[in-house]
């Protein structure tokens, strides 16, 4: 954030204020935060697979405040944990809602949460107090915590199989990093980062390039087991494009924005 005074978050807003009211939120029951669904569909016929939840808080004065903004308040102001774990349990609570073997709820895990060792205890804790099906929840982890945390990264993986929940790579492109992650981990889902299908759609020499490493990344996560999503599709080209290199499921506003997901 170029240009903006330490403590402001890029709407302008003191991150330093907000996180007083996020954590005061946090400890009355986090009142204003809610869980926004978008739609995972399935390339073939669009229909939705899953939905990933998405962190929204309508702040009495601030209106609706970015997600990004809301993580950095919650640092500042020392409650990221608690923000995570009400928004675990609130996932989960919400899949618990719906019906058995529909679509799947995926629910993202901090780089913090692994590395401190918390997200084991946490989705245990959220299983727990939710009720929800295990089968029926997946734990997006982005691709720079598992290079970054490796060892921690498997124990979660581990742990999660025991549960009987599904572990998805998210962003997977974002650092190009190796494929080893795929091999030493067993992912259910690859998440494409949407910087890795930039410019997938078209007939220029870049654009046959980027379907060819597309169609690389589907082939090596098909062969090891996972299924593959790709992120921000916004135009009928791009998802063209990513049906034809076999994307199993589509994500972006294309497709739908945040909002409800199945209830019944």
């Amino acid at each position: 954030m170029d240009g903006m005074p330490a403590g402001t978050a890029a709407t302008g807003v003191d991150l330093t204020r907000l996180g007083a009211d996020l954590s005061a939120m946090l400890s009355g029951g986090s009142p204003g935060l809610r869980l926004a669904l978008q739609s995972i569909c399935a390339a073939a016929t669009l229909a939705p697979v899953g939905y990933e939840a998405l962190l929204r808080w309508d702040h009495p004065e601030f209106g609706a405040v970015p997600a990004r903004d809301i993580f950095a308040a919650a640092a500042l102001a020392g409650c990221e944990t608690s923000l995570e774990a009400w928004i675990m349990v609130s996932a989960f609570r919400l899949r618990a809602r719906w019906k058995p073997g529909g679509p799947y709820l995926a629910v993202n895990v901090s780089e913090a949460a692994i590395r401190n060792g918390l997200a084991g205890p946490m989705v245990r804790a959220s299983l727990a107090m939710s009720g929800a099906d295990p089968r029926g929840l997946s734990m997006e982890v982005p691709e720079a915590a598992v290079m970054r945390e490796l060892d921690a990264s498997r124990d979660f993986a581990r742990f999660l199989r025991q549960q009987g929940v599904v572990m998805a790579l998210d962003d997977f492109g974002s650092l190009m990093g190796p494929a080893c992650v795929l091999r030493d981990i067993a992912f259910a889902t690859v998440k494409i980062d949407p910087r890795l299908s930039l410019g997938v759609e078209g007939l220029t020499p870049e654009s046959v390039r980027t379907r060819g490493v597309i169609a690389a990344v589907v082939d090596m996560a098909h062969a090891l087991g996972a299924t593959v999503v790709a992120e921000a599709v916004e135009t009928a080209e791009q998802m063209a494009a990513l049906r034809e290199v076999g994307c199993d499921a589509l994500q972006g506003w294309l497709m739908g924005r945040p909002g409800h997901g199945p209830i019944d």
